[in-house]
Parts: structure tokens; sequence; C-alpha cells
């Protein structure tokens, strides 16, 4: 009896890698549909208003690909792609510079090569979605003078609170374990740590060590300055419930912060937090171009893509939807649908997520899997009678193709006397 349950267990698991493996796979093995349905958004400062790039596949065969660009603002005006160069200068300021084509003035606003270039980067932030390791590092404050990068800085949080090994000797170094959750606790941090956050900037790390998330939701900074703990609380805004901190290593900006309920917060580097204007990004990965005069957000979703412009201090300028087109061939999503119940993938931004398939077509093949292994059994001399033979039915009935591999997978059903006369 126990050893049947344990089987039923490890069927279930193989099923659920199944449901993992399977739908990709098929995806892969079928060819995908021609066209390209890239879309190129960009912000057009002269204009006020953003340029929507466009493929259209039967407008000119000749041209090499067989594509030529349909360029639009949103008020449904036409321009070239040569015209784009000079409206939207400072979203194609690197090949501008790299031509020497770069303008004198923007807006009124002076031009360099090497101020437009150093205005310029790109970040991604939203829900949690890195990694957590047990072992980190914690680099002194004074580190940049001595040089002296020890190896009893490596520390990891246990239940009862932070842990600094001795890497050399293996070994927990709990003297300066004790003096660092003596710091935390007399700054009221709240075991056990429920996140830590490190800035992506060398100098930064160093300056200001790790953020810490205790078990009540509130945030301490946690640094290193000769060894001696550098603790502090920090104040977040109103009823905020930190999710996430994104760093971005930038002179202006220290990191910008995501809530549970998915508001964004900018944080300065006094370690202060400000609302952003900005929808929600819970479940999301948001990307931000940022310029000399201003920052465009890329909101990626599942049928559109929400661009959002706004000036150097996060005010909203404008905004605009691009919906995704259709796709041209919908074959692949239709075997899938009808082979497979549902469909799992897991991604860093959004976790473990289920979809159920479309239609019917898949409770028909349910029926015609659970049939195909109910005469498999019988071969096999099992009765169906047997409550884990009804058992490995009922799973194959729910999960169709998943459950009969996870099934076939998993051998040994049967009790001790059918083993005996099997073997």
């Amino acid at each position: 009896m126990g050893r049947n349950c344990i089987r039923l267990i490890a069927v279930l698991f193989a099923a659920f890698a199944a449901a993992m493996v399977l739908p990709p796979l098929v995806g892969r093995i079928i060819p995908s549909p021609g066209g390209y349905s890239y879309v190129k958004v960009v912000y057009a400062e002269r204009l006020g208003d953003f340029l929507v790039s466009q493929p259209d596949y039967g407008k000119d065969a000749g041209r090499p690909g067989g594509v030529e660009w349909t360029i639009r603002d949103t008020h449904g005006n036409e321009y070239t792609a040569d015209a784009v160069d000079t409206l939207a200068v400072l979203e194609n300021a690197s090949q501008l510079i790299f031509e020497g084509r770069l303008p004198a003035t923007l807006c009124g606003v002076g031009l360099t090569p090497e101020e437009v270039s150093a205005a310029d980067f790109t970040m991604y932030f939203g829900d949690r979605g890195d990694r957590s390791y047990g072992l980190m590092d914690l680099p002194d404050q004074l580190s940049y003078r001595s040089q002296d990068y020890r190896t009893d800085d490596l520390f990891r949080f246990a239940e009862e609170g932070i842990e600094f090994i001795d890497a050399a000797e293996n070994r927990v170094d709990r003297e300066k374990s004790l003096r660092f959750r003596e710091a935390l606790d007399a700054a009221g941090f709240v075991r056990p740590c429920a996140w830590a956050w490190k800035p992506t900037d060398a100098a930064d790390a160093e300056a200001l060590g790790y953020f810490l998330l205790d078990a009540r939701g509130c945030l301490y900074r946690m640094g290193m300055c000769g060894g001696e703990p550098d603790v502090e609380p920090i104040a977040l805004p109103g009823e905020c419930r930190l999710r996430n901190l994104s760093f971005c290593g930038r002179p202006e900006l220290l990191a910008l912060a995501l809530a549970d309920d998915g508001t964004l917060y900018r944080m300065d580097r006094d370690l202060t937090f400000r609302c952003l204007e900005l929808p929600p990004a819970r479940n999301l990965r948001v990307a931000m171009h940022s310029t000399l005069l201003f920052r465009k957000f890329v909101y990626e979703r599942s049928d559109r893509t929400d661009y959002y412009v706004t000036d150097l201090d996060f005010r909203m300028l404008d905004s605009c939807t691009v919906a995704h087109p259709p796709r041209r061939d919908l074959t692949r999503e239709r075997i899938i649908n009808v082979l497979f119940p549902l469909t799992v993938w897991l991604t860093p931004w959004q976790g473990l997520r289920f979809a159920g398939s479309e239609g019917w077509g898949w409770a028909l093949l349910n029926l015609v899997w659970c049939g195909v292994l109910a005469l498999l059994l019988r071969r096999r001399g099992e009765s169906l009678r047997n409550p884990f033979v009804v058992a490995d039915l009922a799973v194959t009935l729910l999960l169709g193709l998943y459950g009969l591999i996870g099934v076939l997978a998993i051998p040994g059903l049967g009790t001790e006397r059918n083993l005996k006369k099997r073997f």
C-alpha cells in the first residue's frame, strides 16, 4: 500500500515534468508561421509624439527580405526613415554620433556627444525575478582604500540570524555574527530576513552594503566599516509593502522600488522614496530607457505594449499603446490545444504559470489515452478493480498525454502477490 502511494506521487511528478517539456518541444517541431511582427516605437522629442514603425510585407516584395517599413505617429501622419533621425534624435543618438550628424541643439538644449552618451542608459525592473543565493559577500566601506577582501566577509541568513563564514577554516565566525545580530536588533530588525538586495554598482555596494527586508516588511540598510556593523532603518512611504528593489547605479537615482500593490517608487541617494506617476508593474518586466531629456518606459503585456514618456523627474508627458498584431497562422496553437489539456511554464518575473487549452478537443483525446492505458494494463494482467489502477486511469483521464507518460514512466504498480507472479 505504502509503496503504491509513493509511486502515485511519483507519477504526478512525472506528469508535471511532461507538462513542462512537451508543449515547447511540439512548438519547436512544428514550423513557425512566416512573417515578422516586430514593431519599433520611438519618442520624437521634436514632435512631442511617438513614431511607430511597422512592417508591410506586401508593399514592396522586391526589397531585400520583401519588407518595407511604414512609419506613422499616433495621429496617422506618415514619415520616411530619414525623417525619423531628425525627429527622434535621442533614441537614435548612437547612430547619429557615429555618422557625425548629431545636431548642436535640440528643443533649446545644447547637445554634445559626451553629454548625450553619458545620459543614455537602459535598465529593466519589475517583479522580483532575481536569484537569491545562500552565501553573500559584504564588502567593507574601506575596501577601496585597503584592497583587503577577506573570506570572512561572506555571510548568510539563518533562522537564528545572520552568520558570517570563515571560508578558510570552513566555520561560522560566531563573534562577528553576534556583533552584527546585536546591531540589527538594536535598529529594530525582526528576524528572519525576508529578502536582501545589493547595489549593482561596486562603489555603491561598498558604501551602502545590503538592503534587508525583515519579517514585518520593514527595510534596513546593513553595511560594514572597518569590520564593524553599520546598520540603519529606512523609512518606507505610507503603507508601502516593498516587493523589489532594482538598482541602476546612476548619480541622480539609486534604485526603483516596487510595492506589493504594483506601485512604483523612485529611491534617491538620500534613501528617501517618491511615488511615480506610472501604472502598476506587478507581474511585469518593465524597461526604462533614459536619455538627456526624457525617460521612456515600456510595459510588455501578452496582447499589447504600453509606452510611457516622463521628464527626467518622472512627471508624465505622453503615452502610447500598440496592440500586438494577430498571428497569421494558428496551426501550432490548435495542435497544442488538442494534444494537451493545459500548458505549464516558468518565468523569472511571474513564477509558475498555468493556462488551460481552448475548446474540448483535448477532452476527447483524453478519453482515447485513457482507453489505451486500460488496454495496456489488461495486457499486463492488472485488474481494473484495483484502486491504484483506477487512480492511474483517473490521472490519465484528467491530464491526458501527461498522465499517460507519467504512468508508463513510473512502473511497478501492483500488490506483493502480483509482483511475485510477475517475477
